[in-house]
């Protein structure tokens, strides 16, 4: 019960000298001087009252203060993630938009193509896994003038053909790693025709046909396609390197392992050379 009481008094107390004290101040702004006198005395009674009350509410306070400036930070935080991770994807793309850019552009000036017409294409599948290791796909077709057999070269050399009747806006290129696959060589500085043919995804091209065991080559020439009558391949069209030389006795013929020049792996974009023979001797 005294307890009560004196709670009660002490809350009685703290009112009238807060009012008391909103009054005075009225007053001493309006320059009542018999009050000023009184004035430090009323503040040194209050200031105790006054700090044990900023004692209660300033925990509240800062609690207050640092959750909704928590909730602010944390906002601002994610706003720079946000922005950080759009700022990163956007260097991504440029990269890539320039490393694309750069590949399509080494294509467009290939020093061998001279004057034949030619379409670049960007392969949209590419040769993944054991399934099909032997063919892209390509986004031109016969609405770019394509057409069945056509040699397809990189800046590096001939890397496949045209295999099968090309769709509108598609085509599908069969590599020369295929071991099914045939062209028609000379060995730079030699007269012999010869024949090469792929050896599997990541070896060599072998030359097994048509080069006389006395014709002299040596490691480390070059081989172009041959461009005989009626050959589906240009003239002078880079194949690769010899780089072994082994000898048929019996059929008198030189065997060459040739190391492509073109890489047939991680291809971006091809140029497709629309190259008719039948069509320049009609």
């Amino acid at each position: 019960m005294a307890t009560g009481t004196r709670t009660g008094r002490s809350r009685f107390t703290l009112i009238f000298l807060l009012l008391s004290s909103a009054t005075l101040l009225t007053l001493d702004a309006r320059e009542f001087e018999p009050l000023q006198r009184t004035e430090e005395t009323l503040s040194d009674l209050i200031s105790p009252l006054r700090t044990g009350a900023d004692r209660v509410f300033e925990p509240v306070g800062d609690a207050w203060a640092g959750v909704t400036g928590y909730d602010e930070l944390e906002a601002e935080n994610e706003a720079l993630r946000q922005e950080l991770q759009m700022l990163e994807g956007q260097r991504i793309l440029d990269t890539d938009a320039a490393i694309r850019l750069e590949l399509l552009l080494d294509e467009l000036g290939l020093p061998y193509v001279q004057d034949i017409p030619n379409v670049v294409g960007e392969v949209v599948t590419a040769n993944v896994g054991n399934f099909d290791r032997y063919s892209v796909q390509i986004n031109r077709g016969s609405e770019d003038g394509i057409r069945n057999g056509m040699p397809v070269v990189t800046r590096g050399g001939l890397i496949g053909r045209i295999d099968g009747d090309p769709g509108r806006g598609h085509s599908r290129v069969t590599l020369l790693t295929d071991p099914g696959f045939e062209v028609g060589v000379l060995v730079v500085g030699t007269d012999d025709v010869a024949l090469a043919s792929g050896g599997g995804h990541g070896e060599p091209l072998m030359v097994t046909k048509g080069l006389e065991i006395d014709t002299e080559v040596a490691v480390g020439h070059e081989v172009v396609t041959s461009g005989v009558d009626r050959s589906r391949y240009p003239p002078g069209i880079p194949i690769g390197i010899v780089t072994n030389i082994d000898y048929d006795e019996a059929r008198l013929l030189q065997l060459l392992t040739v190391e492509p020049s073109a890489n047939t792996d991680n291809l971006s974009f091809v140029t497709v050379l629309l190259y008719d023979p039948l069509a320049e001797d009609s």
